[in-house]
């Protein structure tokens, strides 16, 4: 199985959510084509162009595979400190979600396989770097790499699970609703959440 992971959100919105999604490619191939039978969908299913009742069917899909999700959220450690530069504050949080994320799913996995980002958030050097550092963490349990979010059902559905968190972090109408939706993840453990401290977001050397 592989852990598919992508993020949604930033320092210039306030929140920046991180999901890694364990699970199977068939599974996530299955769960995009139903998806698309119903809402006759034809290109990339994103978090950002669904409405609600679409996103509480892709949640019960998701409900009904072996899948299993961790999400982190920063919030108040997106603060950049005064003078520094707020594109270099972007990019050291998303690392360090993607530590945190990665990190905390690899002893669950039992060995995972491949750990797959998407490729589409920052220029293709930063990506190399981060994905560099992230092999590093990740070591002998499988490998890393960087892929476009629309070649893959299961980084579809990484967005998805990302923007749903990120959403439900934002004081919005629509708040209550979006955490009705993943409440029952998060109290039956398919879906666990780390809020990334302010301790552990500051900026590298």
């Amino acid at each position: 199985m592989t852990i598919y992971c992508d993020e949604s959100g930033g320092v210039g919105r306030g929140v920046m959510t991180f999901a890694g999604v364990h699970m199977d490619e068939d599974e996530a191939e299955a769960l995009l084509e139903r998806y698309r039978e119903i809402s006759g969908l034809r290109g990339e299913m994103k978090g950002s162009r669904i409405d609600l009742a679409e996103r509480a069917y892709i949640f019960e899909l998701f409900a009904k595979t072996q899948g299993r999700a961790t999400v982190g959220i920063a919030i108040s450690a997106l603060k950049p400190d005064q003078g520094s530069d707020r594109g270099d504050h972007d990019i050291n949080i998303y690392t360090q979600l993607a530590n945190d994320v990665i990190g905390a799913m690899l002893p669950q996995t039992g060995g995972c396989g491949d750990v797959i980002m998407d490729g589409g958030r920052y220029g293709e050097r930063t990506l190399e770097l981060i994905r560099g550092d992230i092999a590093d963490q990740v070591g002998g349990w499988g490998k890393v790499r960087l892929e476009e979010s629309h070649k893959l059902a299961g980084l579809q559905i990484a967005d998805v699970i990302a923007n749903t968190f990120f959403n439900r972090a934002l004081v919005t109408e629509r708040q209550a609703r979006l955490a009705a939706i993943a409440e029952p993840f998060l109290q039956n453990g398919r879906i666990v959440m780390r809020v990334l401290p302010d301790s552990q977001a500051e900026d590298r050397p």
